[in-house]
């Protein structure tokens, strides 16, 4: 509850992409290093308002890396598939990126 105009900063959901496999949102902010396997944790800002955080992995982190704050991203997961070079599986995805539209405040 808000109080005296106040807002309690709380921790942000996790995205679940076997739920839902495309996420798209503003780029807001990365975390490095976070968590039990030190992994770097992506936040969105969604067309709702709200916020959603996303994991990183090897793809995600590669593909954020030519990404600015405050681009509008896409994020498609297609499952997990298995490497042909190692035979292990990995969570494969998509990323898109695009400047934000302008808007007029």
């Amino acid at each position: 509850m808000a109080e005296d105009n106040w807002i309690k900063a709380e921790g942000n959901d996790i995205h679940n992409f076997d739920e839902e496999p495309t996420l798209i949102g503003t780029y807001i902010r990365k975390e490095e290093n976070t968590g039990p396997n030190a992994s770097n944790l992506y936040t969105l800002e969604k067309t709702d308002g709200g916020y959603i955080s996303v994991w990183g992995n090897t793809i995600l982190d590669n593909r954020f890396e030519i990404v600015n704050l405050g681009e509008e991203v896409r994020i498609v997961y297609y499952g997990k598939v298995k490497s042909e070079k190692t035979g292990r599986e990995y969570r494969n995805f998509d990323l898109w990126h695009r400047k934000p539209a302008f808007k007029k405040v």
